[in-house]
């Protein structure tokens, strides 16, 4: 029986199997955006095909136990405005809420350098009609209390007014209706009155959360995307079930985990870097390494997240939002990635202003791609500095399916920069490697200092298409204890997938103010705590092993934006009380903004509380296949720069599915399989662990 994980790219549809005993395969296809699922089945074939060369694809589909996805679908249909036409009622009065959002909304979701020009910055396009837009008359109190009952005759005729318009879609913000949901639950009665078929989404369900900007945002994200999403998934179910898929498709969502049944469909929006991070926990598990910070390098960006205490980081904190996407504020919970436009085809250009090279953030993406490719891009790209070097194996790329234009490549450096720097080719390709070594150590720094932890007592997880390419750089400039590159790298997310849990998390809103009634505080904890365990019941998970985690929202009396705490394991419910849970706080102020920034005689309030369960099940043992002393080592070489004084020299080129546990490597050296090529730099030192992982103490360096 096989776990097999999912991931659909931008450019190729990865999927991995892991067998019962711990053996992993891997299948790739180009990704068909036209009908993401024909890519999915032409992946799962080709995984077929690595695992067995008889086996055919309904063979396969009939011996997994689990098969996970991971999904785009949500993410193209936000990024392209390609989705349903919406329709959105709000509280009267408020109708221009998507228009006005929050000052801060002109930077949300932008780069440091875009916001160097925020004074011509304007609020993101809102994803609905000022036509669309219908405002019903009622109000609820910050207390959850009525002022004004909701007239309902009024109610219908705004429901019509907007089927009138042949909306595909409706979303409900009602103000406060997370404290009383009866006016948004009253008009979903209207609407399913008159149109049955139409999608909903409410925030009282989506995001009981207080903040108005963020919470309609998540309705309106939900509701655009919903319909893309919601065909894909039950297109892609009912074709693996024709071709013998016996198990329900889980579907993996932004704040990890994966869900059974079609989750919300905004929940899905950038999920597929999660798999990656989800890999990296159950990886570090395994090596018992509980502060991770996890990195990938992808052909666009550079996405950095950490595993803290043996959990993933969700984000919390943007302004008082959750997070956002594509430049809107949401309320949904996610794992905490940043992004930083430093992938392998990332383009590099010369600044006239400084002399200098300029990287990104725009890629080269997959269409042209490098110049290397040979489809027509001319922008030189820090993977052409990788193949002018000698970094990749030109008869190995992408498993030699892909043949690569060196001279091309070449030609493009030189005329784009080489020359009006008044450089070599190799001295100028060496300075773009560099350069995108600097600004991925300096993203990991960034994030690391924003959150209050220290890079020092961290390991790093180095996986993507490019991550093994740069980490021994990147992971010795930022000061971690060891760097890890990671086996069946190029694939990690869709082995995250794989490997996934089932997860459920709710969040409230809870509003009390030091002294704070921890009779209500217990109570309200434990109303959510009921509801995790009952959505997890509806899922058929009944006889589980639940591992649940309390947290709440709590910040200084006066202040705009709080710290989510984590309710330790050793502090149960029933004896929580107040100076233990303020203890909690100020620890966790202190470690995020530095010794000396807490107001002891400063009350605090709670604000929201979150209530996260994980179904833990049984899943296979991810292992590497044991290679005897004579295989070790394969004699070849290929020549490599990494430095311009000692120009090209002879590098050692090992085979990573003939390494061995406990194996030294002395750099340079470069260790490559069909999808990914990992680099030990000269003077560095590399072993193998017992997952094939290749690990450089930088302790030692």
């Amino acid at each position: 029986m096989y776990h097999v994980g999912v991931d659909v790219g931008g450019t190729f549809t990865d999927s991995v199997a892991v067998s019962s005993e711990g053996r992993v395969f891997v299948g790739k296809s180009p990704t068909t955006h036209e009908q993401i699922s024909r890519g999915v089945l032409a992946s799962l074939e080709d995984l077929a095909s690595k695992i067995g060369g008889d086996l055919t694809l309904n063979e396969l589909l009939a011996q997994c136990s689990y098969l996970g996805n991971g999904t785009t679908v949500g993410t193209n249909a936000l990024v392209t405005r390609n989705g349903a036409k919406l329709g959105l009622i709000l509280t009267a009065g408020f109708e221009d809420t998507p228009f006005i959002q929050r000052a801060i909304g002109r930077l949300a979701g932008l780069t440091e350098k875009q916001m160097q020009y925020q004074v011509s910055l304007r609020q993101p396009k809102p994803l609905v009609g000022r036509k669309c837009i219908a405002g019903v008359i009622e109000r609820v109190d910050r207390r959850g209390e009525i002022l004004q009952a909701m007239d309902e005759n009024k109610a219908r005729a705004v429901v019509k007014s907007l089927l009138d318009q042949d909306v595909e879609a409706i979303a409900i913000s009602l103000l406060w209706s997370f404290l009383n949901p009866v006016h948004e639950k009253k008009l979903m009665e209207i609407i399913r009155e008159l149109d049955r078929s139409i999608p909903i989404s409410a925030s009282h369900e989506l995001s009981p959360k207080i903040r108005e900007n963020a919470r309609c945002n998540t309705v309106m994200i939900d509701a655009f995307v919903g319909a893309r999403v919601h065909h894909y998934l039950r297109e892609l179910q009912n074709q693996l079930a024709t071709g013998g898929l016996k198990k329900s498709l889980a579907t993996m969502q932004c704040f990890g985990g994966v869900s059974f049944s079609i989750p919300n469909a905004i929940s899905t929006i950038d999920s597929g870097p999660v798999g990656g991070v989800m890999a990296s926990k159950h990886l570090a598990g395994v090596l018992g390494e509980p502060n991770v910070i996890t990195t990938d390098v992808g052909g666009t960006t550079f996405d950095v997240s950490v595993i803290w205490q043996n959990n993933e980081m969700i984000a919390r904190e943007f302004f008082g939002a959750a997070g956002v996407m594509d430049r809107f504020e949401v309320a949904m919970p996610r794992v905490d990635i940043q992004s930083t436009g430093a992938g392998g085809g990332t383009i590099a250009r010369f600044d006239p202003a400084s002399q200098s090279i300029k990287l990104g953030p725009d890629s080269a993406g997959s269409s042209p791609g490098p110049v290397f490719f040979g489809r027509g891009g001319t922008e030189p790209t820090v993977a052409d500095a990788w193949m002018v070097l000698g970094y990749l194996d030109p008869n190995r790329f992408l498993g030699g399916r892909f043949s690569v234009d060196i001279e091309s490549a070449t030609a493009a450096i030189k005329e784009k920069l080489a020359g009006p720097m008044g450089k070599s080719v190799v001295e100028t390709a060496l300075g773009i490697v560099e350069l995108a070594n600097n600004h991925m150590s300096d993203a990991i720094k960034v994030f690391m200092t924003a959150r209050g932890l220290d890079t020092r007592d961290f390991v790093l997880f180095a996986f993507g298409g490019g991550g093994p390419m740069h980490a021994a750089a990147y992971g010795k400039i930022s000061g971690v204890k060891r760097t890890y590159m990671l086996a069946n790298s190029s694939v990690a997310s869709a082995l995250g997938i794989g490997l996934a849990d089932v997860k459920r998390k709710r969040d409230a809103t809870l509003l009390m103010r030091e002294p704070l009634d921890m009779s209500e505080l217990r109570a309200a904890l434990e109303k959510t705590r009921g509801q995790i365990i009952e959505d997890f019941s509806t899922e058929g998970l009944v006889d589980v092993s639940l591992a649940i985690r309390h947290f709440l929202d709590i910040r200084y009396r006066g202040q705009i934006h709080e710290l989510t705490v984590e309710l330790p394991d050793t502090v149960s419910l029933e004896t929580l009380d107040e100076s233990a849970l303020k203890a909690l706080f100020v620890e966790r102020y202190s470690k995020t903004y530095g010794d000396g920034s807490t107001n002891e005689g400063t009350g605090i309030e709670v604000v929201g509380l979150g209530v996260e369960g994980v179904a833990l099940s049984a899943k296979p043992s991810v292992r590497h296949d044991q290679k005897s002393t004579a295989d070790r080592q394969s004699g070849a070489q290929r020549d490599a720069c990494f430095n311009i004084n000692e120009g090209y020299v002879p590098t050692l080129i090992y085979e990573h599915s003939t390494l061995a546990s406990g194996q030294s490597i002395a750099g340079p050296a470069f260790v490559q399989s069909d999808y990914s090529t990992m680099l030990v730099l000269p003077g560095q030192q590399a072993r193998v662990d017992h997952l094939g992982n290749v690990i450089i103490d930088h302790r030692d360096e």
